[in-house]
C-alpha cells in the first residue's frame, strides 16, 4: 500500500553544510524505515523501485549455475587499475547491483530480505571503513565512503560486503559476518579487534592537523596526478568557499590543486585539494564531486539530491557528532562533497594485517554495518530475525554466484 507525503525541508543541517530551501517532495512509497528528522528535501534520480514481494528460501528453486550477465559500459581506465576481482568489484559499484536486480530470482537469501528497507551505505568492502575524527575529536571506526548511499533493501549492504569479503579472502566465513551483522543490530557487546583499536589511537594521536606527507609549511606537497588551478578554476572555488560551513570567519586560502584517481568506484571524479589557515590552524579539505549514486538500479524511494542524500549518510554513519567540516556545496554546476582530510582519518587497509586479524576486522565492519542499519530500519527487531531465519546454504549460493561472475567479467575483460 503507498501513501503521498509530502516532504518540506528548511534547514542548515546544523552547521553541516549551505542552507537548501523549503522544497517540496514528490509522492513516496510507504517505506519500512524512517527517514531522519532532514527529511529527504530536493527528490531527484531514478523514478521510484518497486518494493519486492519476498520470496519464502525454500521456494527459491534449484540453485542456478551462474548468473545472467547485464549491458554494461566498463570504463577502460578503471578496468586497467584493477588488479584482481577484488578491486575490480570495488571499482564497478552500480555494475553489482545491477546484477542483484536482474537475477533477483536466482539469489535465495536476497529474495526473502529484500522487502525491509532502510538508508544503504552503498558500497561496503572491507577496505571502506576506518577511523575517522568527530566533531569533538574523539575517533570513531565506521563507513568511510558516502558515494553511493541511498535508500534501499538494507539485505544487499550485507550481500555486497560479503561478496567482496570473499574475493578479498575465499575463507570467509559468512556465518560469522551475519552472527556479526545479528549482534550490530541488536546493540550487543562485541569484542573490538587489536587492530581496529591500534588505528583507533592512532587516529585520535594524530587529531585534525594535516597530513605532514601531503603538506609542507603552507603549500601542498605535489605528487602525480596533480594539476595547477587556472584562474576560472580559482575563482569559482573561492566563490565554492564562501558557502562551506565551521570555517572561521578568517579562514584564508593558502593553495589549492586540482587530482585525479584512476581506480576505485569514484575513478574519473572531479576533485580538488585545498589548503586552508582557518583561523590561525591549516585544515586540509577535498572537494569531490557527487554524481548519481550507484543504488539507483534498487533505489527504493526516489534518491535525494548530494546535499540531503549526503548529510543523512554522515548521520546514519557517524551519529551527531560528525565534523562541521564535511558539507556539499556547488561549484561550477556541480554538487561537492567537502571532506576534512584530518591525518586522524585512518582508513581500513587489510594489506598491512595478517589473515587472522582481517577476519576479525570484516567481522567487525559487519558489525558496525548492522549498527548502521539499525539507525534506519523501522522495525530491527524483525529484522534481525528474518536475517537469522535465512540458512547459510542461500548466502553460500548468493555469494558463490556474485564473487563467480565478478571473477568470470574480470578475467573475459582483462585478456
Amino acid at each position: 500500500m503507498k501513501r503521498t507525503i509530502t516532504l518540506l525541508l528548511a534547514l542548515a543541517f546544523n552547521g553541516l553544510g549551505a542552507v537548501v530551501p523549503a522544497i517540496g517532495a514528490p509522492a513516496a512509497p510507504d517505506l519500512d524505515f524512517a527517514l531522519p528528522a532532514a527529511g529527504l528535501g530536493d527528490v531527484r534520480g531514478p523514478a521510484n523501485y518497486e518494493l519486492p514481494v519476498p520470496v519464502p528460501v525454500k521456494a527459491a528453486g534449484v540453485r542456478a549455475k551462474r548468473l545472467a550477465d547485464v549491458a554494461y559500459n566498463f570504463d577502460k581506465a578503471k578496468l586497467a587499475a584493477a588488479e584482481d576481482s577484488f578491486h575490480f568489484l570495488r571499482s564497478y559499484v552500480d555494475y553489482f547491483y545491477l546484477l542483484a536486480k536482474a537475477n533477483r530470482g536466482s539469489l535465495q537469501a536476497v529474495s526473502a530480505a529484500d522487502g525491509v528497507q532502510g538508508w544503504c551505505v552503498g558500497d561496503a568492502h572491507p577496505e571502506n571503513f576506518g577511523a575517522l575524527i568527530r566533531n569533538d575529536g574523539s575517533a570513531l571506526f565506521t563507513m568511510n565512503d558516502v558515494d553511493d548511499s541511498g535508500p534501499c533493501p538494507v539485505v544487499l549492504d550485507l550481500y555486497r560486503l560479503m561478496a567482496s569479503s570473499r574475493l578479498y579472502d575465499q575463507n570467509t566465513k559468512l556465518d560469522k559476518l551475519v552472527k556479526a551483522y545479528a549482534d550490530g543490530l541488536q546493540g550487543q557487546a562485541y569484542d573490538v579487534p587489536a587492530p581496529v583499536t591500534d588505528m583507533l589511537a592512532k587516529s585520535r594521536r594524530k587529531g585534525t592537523a594535516p597530513d605532514p606527507k601531503k603538506v609542507s609549511g603552507s603549500r601542498l606537497v605535489r605528487g602525480g596526478n596533480m594539476y595547477e588551478l587556472n584562474s576560472g578554476e580559482l575563482a569559482q572555488l573561492k566563490t565554492a568557499l564562501a558557502s562551506v560551513g565551521g570555517l572561521s570567519p578568517r579562514a584564508k586560502l593558502l593553495d589549492a590543486v586540482s587530482t585525479s584517481k584512476t581506480g576505485g568506484g569514484s575513478g574519473g571524479l572531479l576533485r580538488y585539494e585545498v589548503l586552508l589557515d582557518n583561523g590561525g590552524a591549516l585544515l586540509h579539505l577535498e572537494f569531490k564531486e557527487e554524481v548519481t549514486p550507484s543504488i539507483y538500479p534498487v533505489a527504493s524511494s526516489q534518491v535525494p539530491a548530494a546535499p540531503q542524500r549526503v548529510m543523512t549518510t554522515l548521520r546514519m554513519d557517524q551519529g551527531a557528532g560528525v565534523s562541521a567540516f564535511y558539507n556539499v556545496v556547488v561549484m561550477a554546476g556541480k554538487y561537492m562533497f567537502v571532506r576534512p582530510r584530518f591525518d586522524g582519518n585512518v582508513g581500513m587497509s587489510l594489506a598491512r594485517q595478517n589473515d587472522k586479524d582481517n577476519k576479525d576486522i570484516i567481522r567487525y565492519e559487519a558489525y558496525i554495518l548492522g549498527q548502521i542499519h539499525a539507525r534506519s530500519v523501522r522495525n530491527s527487531g524483525d529484522w534481525v530475525r528474518r536475517v537469522q531465519a535465512i540458512p547459510s546454504s542461500a548466502w553460500e549460493n548468493d555469494v558463490a554466484l556474485m564473487t563467480a561472475q565478478f571473477d568470470l567479467k574480470f578475467s573475459q575483460l582483462k585478456n
